[in-house]
């Protein structure tokens, strides 16, 4: 399994649905309407990072 330096996580969902279907690997789902982040899927590639307006998805080191 690959190193990873860091991870994403979301904080402060507004449930907006702007990073619905942005992650190719399946690693966004909701929980009562408020995103998460699956890390065993996530690749860090940061697409739900830029998409969302809220800036409630944040990469963590």
């Amino acid at each position: 399994m690959e190193e990873r330096d860091g991870f994403i996580v979301s904080i402060g969902c507004r449930k907006c649905g702007k990073c619905e279907n942005v992650c190719l690997n399946g690693a966004l789902y909701r929980i009562n309407g408020f995103v998460n982040v699956d890390h065993q899927k996530c690749d860090l590639c940061m697409k739900c990072v830029k998409i969302c307006p809220n800036k409630a998805l944040v990469y963590m080191e």
